[in-house]
């Protein structure tokens, strides 16, 4: 019990000393020495602060469709909440929003809607989410300070005051401000309906004045962000803090110091869940924001005699909550066009017409739809007056198997509570999904002699392309060719971006590959989820084509085949199945394919040019092993002329050598006919044992078990164990996936 007590006695100790320090409470004069000494930082508009929250997590280097790009870190979710769900790819949307909010802090204004379009389920909302985190984030450290400001009115007959604060023999009092008086001590605390910025309250004119001369004075940082923006140069007062700070000036004879002593700046941070300065705005059929007269407020009867007489009116609504940050219009289209028009001036002026009151906004504006009713948007007359204030951003489909992969991962992460998920699933349905939504490339968009290169890619060949995997294993390509349709990659996959039809417009969503996933994990009363499984939930949720775009495309020579992808996935899943199996089996050497066949060009190497090998396992330099060469040479089927063929084999090793100086040698890509070889020759020699040890091991749990040899149990067991060990497989799933393998690639 000590313990809770002396754990929330320090709770509360550090968060008293932390509202101290960070003086989130604080009068005016001080808020004006801080912004004498961070004019930039205490003067941002609403892209300035966004922007400089995403900068504020850095960025890091992401490998891209042309290569390496720049990801920012915002949206990996660096916040610490199990909650936050990072955001996988989209480098060129993300890349592109962020060139829109430079362009925005270069206007000095958020004069554009950001309009985010794609396909239902393309993370559209989630980029914006992930921003506004970010902002939160960000709003709880020293740099990311933000402040707004209440008006403070004391107790009369506490202070002796009458409204002009003098005593009773005329005598001014010598308080500076009312902004630390108790709660007790306050007749009414009214907030800034907008939370406005206190830069507010200085006008226009001495505002530029004095930013201009102490941003001489600050740091190299802060000259080097500052802009005069919009905000700065005509930004004012929500109309019920005008009224107030008009009366207070007028009653205090024209003595502004006097009327800020009624103000308190208090320190801001941004939340969506309280809708303070990050707000989501769902379709709905009522004003986003609005005004009301207060006539019952008890706090406005508490004001002084003299304040009591205006006619006040409170701003609120969706915008108001936004002001000063940004909102996100989640299915903007949906709504009815007139619903959406005031935001033509919102944009362009940074006005919102109210039924008493004109509201002025400083807020980044978002939009998300998705494509069919951008589509429909584009037939209206109204299309032609939102065009020049929107930017527009398309969010597709990933395209790239390691990001759906990683995106997959996530999704399956809550059902790792109750099952075990099989090593592979993510991978395979990742790759279904993305071959789902590739189009197939024109090759009239190409120079005549990358036509037919361009038209030998399958969809499976496209898929490899865009993810940097080396087409030489599936395709009979040259390294030559590999590197010109590298080189195209970039074109490839920009070839429909101008068209209604986008790659990575139509396929399957993240949401279904979701809903696949929990229908497999809950209709299967088994303790793992396997990727034999998933294929068959797959198989099942194509069948209904009226429910899914994508399910009703025309095939095109392979691609929009969702059927067809299942033999692919599959296919490839078996690849690397066989793999794991034969290495547990023990029946592939160590390293596999590529280290055995760089082992035999390191000996040709020596033999050719008269030189010795080193002996990695004696330390030594020995002569080239003939036999090692020769049993390479028979698996390979190299003929009689031994000695032509090394150094075929040598002379291509050092042609590839000499175009790449500064490269190691990709043995599987420069060699991989050699490889196929080599893996066929161990699989056909390896089959029957596969076959053995393979049934040997579905029988672990059954009778028949004890009738077979102590060497074939010892076998079937060291397998499963080395099946669980190295690639992550449990004795529930090991067994179907060698049982799965036998099926599809042994026949058995």
């Amino acid at each position: 019990m000590a313990d809770k007590h002396e754990w929330l006695s320090s709770w509360a100790e550090n968060l008293k000393n932390c509202f101290k320090e960070d003086r989130w409470i604080k009068t005016f004069d001080e808020y004006l020495q801080d912004l004498e000494r961070l004019p930039y930082s205490l003067s941002r508009n609403a892209p300035q602060y966004l922007t400089d929250a995403i900068d504020y997590f850095g960025t890091r280097e992401e490998k891209g469709f042309a290569g390496t790009v720049k990801q920012f870190k915002v949206f990996d979710a660096p916040f610490g909440r199990p909650s936050d769900q990072p955001l996988f790819g989209q480098e060129s949307a993300v890349q592109e929003i962020y060139s829109a909010l430079k362009n925005l802090v270069l206007e000095g204004r958020a004069d554009r809607i950001i309009h985010l379009h794609g396909p239902n389920g393309s993370a559209k909302s989630l980029i914006v989410e992930l921003l506004m985190r970010g902002c939160e984030e960000y709003s709880k450290i020293p740099e990311g300070a933000r402040y707004t400001f209440h008006w403070v009115f004391p107790r009369e007959r506490d202070h002796e005051m009458g409204f002009g604060g003098l005593k009773d023999g005329g005598e001014r009092t010598n308080h500076t401000s009312y902004a630390n008086l108790p709660s007790e001590q306050l007749e009414a605390r009214i907030p800034c309906d907008m939370n406005d910025s206190p830069l507010l309250l200085l006008p226009a004119d001495q505002r530029r004045e004095l930013l201009e001369r102490w941003i001489e004075g600050a740091s190299q940082k802060e000259k080097d962000a500052f802009r005069m923006t919009h905000y700065i140069l005509e930004g004012d007062l929500c109309p019920r803090c005008r009224q107030i700070s008009d009366t207070l000036l007028h009653e205090y004879d024209g003595d502004v110091s006097e009327v800020l002593r009624h103000v308190q700046v208090r320190r801001y941070f941004f939340s969506r869940r309280y809708r303070r300065g990050a707000v989501v705005i769902s379709p709905q059929q009522t004003p986003d924001a609005a005004d009301r007269q207060l006539t019952l407020d008890r706090s406005l009867q508490q004001l002084p005699a003299k304040l009591q007489h205006l006619n006040f009116h409170q701003l609120f609504g969706d915008l108001v909550d936004a002001n000063n940050g940004l909102v996100e219009f989640s299915d903007f289209l949906t709504r009815a066009t007139e619903m959406n028009k005031y935001l033509l001036s919102a944009t362009e002026r940074g006005e919102v017409q109210l039924s008493s009151v004109n509201m002025y906004t400083n807020t980044v504006l978002f939009a998300s739809s998705n494509e069919r009713n951008l589509d429909a948007f584009k037939e209206t007359p109204e299309f032609a007056s939102f065009k020049g204030r929107m930017l527009l951003v398309a969010v597709p489909y990933l395209l790239q198997w390691r990001k759906e992969r990683g995106l997959c991962e996530s999704i399956l992460q809550p059902i790792t509570s109750f099952k075990h998920i099989e090593p592979h699933v993510a991978e395979t349905a990742a790759l279904w999904a993305v071959l789902t939504r590739l189009n197939k490339p024109e090759v009239d968009h190409f120079d005549s002699d990358q036509r037919d290169l361009v038209r030998r890619l399958t969809p499976y060949q496209k898929t490899l392309l865009y993810d940097g995997r080396p087409l030489n294993k599936v395709a009979n390509f040259t390294s030559q060719e590999q590197r010109v349709l590298n080189d195209l990659v970039p074109e490839i996959r920009r070839e429909y971006d101008d068209t209604p039809i986008y790659e990575g417009r139509f396929g399957v969503s993240p949401r279904e590959i979701r809903e696949i996933f929990y229908d497999t994990a809950y209709g299967k009363d088994c303790p793992c989820l396997t990727t034999e499984d998933v294929l068959q939930e797959i198989a099942r949720f194509i069948k209904d084509k009226s429910l899914y775009l994508f399910l009703q495309l025309k095939p095109e020579e392979g691609y929009h085949d969702p059927e067809g992808f299942i033999n692919v996935a599959r296919e490839s899943y078996l690849d690397v199945l066989d793999r794991e199996v034969l290495t547990a089996m023990e029946l592939v050497p160590e390293g596999e394919y590529g280290k055995v066949f760089d082992r035999y060009l390191r000996h040709v190497r020596a033999w050719v040019r008269g030189e010795k090998v080193h002996n990695p396992a004696t330390g030594a330099w020995e002569a080239p092993n003939p036999q090692i060469m020769e049993e390479m040479e028979e698996v390979l089927d190299t003929g009689d002329d031994a000695r032509r063929y090394r150094e075929e084999i040598l002379a291509k090793a050092a042609s590839w050598s000499l175009e790449h100086p500064d490269e190691a040698m990709d043995v599987e890509a420069l060699f991989s006919g050699q490889l196929q070889q080599i893996a066929k020759a161990y699989h056909d020699r390896a089959t029957q044992e596969v076959v053995t040890i393979g049934r040997d091991l579905l029988t672990v749990d059954r009778p028949e078990f004890s009738g077979l040899s102590d060497a074939r149990k010892k076998a079937a067991r060291e397998t499963l164990a080395r099946l669980a060990d190295r690639f992550g497989y449990c004795e529930h799933c090991a067994p179907r996936a060698v049982a799965f393998l036998l099926e599809y690639r042994y026949r058995t």
